[in-house]
This record gives structure tokens, sequence and C-alpha cells, in this order.
């Protein structure tokens, strides 16, 4: 792997390159861009197109860029968004960065049509560990073994459930998964244009296409996967016993996601692998499953709109269970596929206006 970084500050530029050497460690390097002299008469974007096809930057794995560029040397004003446009014409994935951003910079950034997005407000270390687990989740869909007509053809006939799935090792959930497609925002055909240049060149396309896609939608809402708190409350098991008690841990191992990504990710779990284990056992949900195998009582989900009520669904707001009763489905920027994402009831009487 190759990761090439866009960074205007020195001192933060040695610590970030220091921090990814060590997380990436034998299986890759990283190449700090510090802009070269000359082309003078181009504009910004050709310079930096140009640049990043000659080494030490060429092929690179991933680009990852600080949101403030103004800095850097020969490109005084530059911002981050030319950049991404620069890697979305060499088909290599982008990733930007901010020094003092948490949730809020990298939902805002999400936002935005297939962007990836990580934060350095729990330190170098721990920002440069995700930039090398996007780098290699990546790595891992460019290499699948999916032949490149399949998904090129997946691509133009837009049946890219089928093609993610097998990319996934999950063809049972073609259908769940081609719902994110259908009137998503992300939409891989959206995102890039398949059918041009060479073979390599399209597979590079193809490994951009599906993994933004994969990255801000199909694992960003729940519905094919599901992070540990969409996990509880769809299972009917307290947040906390869910993310502490080693014994439900242990017993619902076997459906966390393993996938591409799945470093970079919070813990996720396989939607469909749940609902097989309780099926298997004729329960009606996972808090019944645990307490018949675990031989004791388990706590149930709680709403976060009433306690009383188990939850069963997940707030994309306050990212807490909430219930049926007590939440709004449905919103514009939720895909289709994304069934467990709700809006909880006060959530959306104080922001329904700009949701």
């Amino acid at each position: 792997m190759k990761i090439v970084l866009f960074e205007d500050t020195t001192t933060q530029a040695d610590k970030l390159v220091k921090a990814i050497r060590a997380a990436i460690g034998t299986e890759g390097s990283v190449k700090l861009f510090t802009g070269a002299k000359g082309r003078a008469h181009k504009t910004y974007e050709e310079r930096i197109y140009a640049e990043l096809q000659e080494l030490p930057y060429a092929d690179a794995t991933l680009i990852v860029a600080d949101r403030d560029l103004s800095k850097t040397k020969e490109y005084t004003g530059l911002s981050e968004s030319i950049v991404r446009r620069v890697a979305d014409r060499l088909a290599t994935p982008q990733c930007s960065y901010a020094s003092n951003a948490g949730d809020d910079f990298i939902l805002a950034a999400e936002e935005r049509e297939a962007r990836i997005a990580v934060s350095l407000s729990s330190g170098e270390d721990r920002c440069a560990q995700q930039i090398v687990a996007i780098a290699k989740g990546f790595r891992e869909l460019h290499d699948k073994p999916v032949g490149m007509k399949e998904m090129q053809q997946s691509a133009e006939k837009r049946s890219e459930g089928r093609t993610l799935a097998s990319l996934l090792g999950k063809p049972e959930y073609a259908d769940k998964i081609a719902l994110y497609a259908s009137g998503d925002r992300n939409r891989p055909g959206h995102v890039l244009n398949i059918g041009k240049g060479k073979e390599q060149e399209r597979l590079k396309q193809v490994t951009c296409l599906f993994g933004y896609w994969l990255w801000d939608s199909v694992l960003q809402f729940p519905g094919v996967v599901v992070n540990d708190v969409a996990a509880a409350s769809y299972l009917n098991i307290r947040t906390k016993e869910f993310r502490e008690d080693a014994g439900i841990q242990t017993l619902f191992a076997g459906c966390r996601y393993a996938g591409p990504f799945a470093e970079a990710k919070e813990p996720l779990w396989w939607r469909g692998m749940l609902d097989d284990m309780v099926a298997k056992d004729q329960l009606t949900d996972g808090r019944e499953l645990a307490a018949a195998r675990l031989k004791r009582a388990i706590p149930q989900s709680e709403c976060c709109e009433d306690s009383k009520t188990p939850g069963g669904y997940y707030c994309m707001l306050s990212k807490q269970p909430v219930s049926l009763k007590n939440s709004r489905p449905g919103l514009a920027w939720f895909p289709r596929g994304a069934d467990l994402a709700r809006v909880s009831k006060s959530r959306y009487e104080e922001l329904g206006p700009w949701l």
C-alpha cells in the first residue's frame, strides 16, 4: 500500500507521518506531498494531477488530506476539495481529516456525496490506525476475486447490490444491499463513470465506486449490518449489557462483520446472522436467546424516549435505541435499505424543519 498525505503544517505532518508509518508497518509506505516547483502556468488541479502520477506519489492506494491546506508550499490557498477532484480523476480513494474535529465534522463531511472523513481529536495514533484501515479496505476490495467484467456490467445494469454482496461474501444479502442503491444519494452509479480506459484503470474506478458506497451508506446506516447500539436495540438487550457482558459478546461473536473497513469502523454485526440465530432456536428475540443460552435474566433494551418501552430501532441523531412508536422513519437522507434507521420523536420535533 502507498498513502499520500497532504498536510501544510510541518509539525503536524511529522507527527502524522510517523504515526502512519508505525501503523502500516511493512505493509506499505506513506509519502508526504511537498509540491514541486514549475508548471506555474497551469491550475492547481492540473499541476497536482500531473504530480500525483509521478514518483514518489504514483499508484497511491489512498490520498489523505487535511481540510485546511492553505499554507501548502508552492500551492498557497490550496483546498481539500481540489485534492478530492484530482483523486476522482485518478480513480484513487481520498480521505479527509481535521486537527480539531469530532463527530460533527465527520457527520458533516459524510453528508456530502461519497466522502470519507476521520478525526484527529483522539490523537495521531488513532487517526493513523483508521487511515491505514481505510487503505486496507480499499485494497481488499481491489483484490477480491470478482471479475472485472461482472463488476462493470453490474454498474451499467444497476445491479450493484449483487456485486457488492459477492464482494462481501454474502450473496444471500444481495436484495437487501440493492435497496441501499435505490434512491440513495450515494448510489454507486452517481460516483464514477465506469467503462472508459484500460482494464486496470476500470478496476480502480470500480474499487472507488464500491468502497465509497460501502463506507458511507451500507456500513453507516443500520439495515444489512448494525453497530453495537443498533444490534442491542434490535435484539432487545440493554446496550450496556450487550457491550460489556462477556457471555453476550461471546454468544453473538460469530455474527461480527469482518469485511472491508471493519478495522476502521466501530464494531458491526450482520443483522441476517443475528436473525438466523434467533430463528434457529425458535425464540422471539435475542434477549430470549441470550437468557436461554446463558441461563440467567437479561435486561431488555430501553427506548431513549421511554425507558419502560423496548427499543428495536436506532436513532441516527442521538445514537440511542428508540422504539417504533417514539420515532420517525424514512427521512430523505436514509437509504431505503436502512429500515432500522429512525429519528427519535423529541429530536424530530426539535430539528424537523432541518431534516
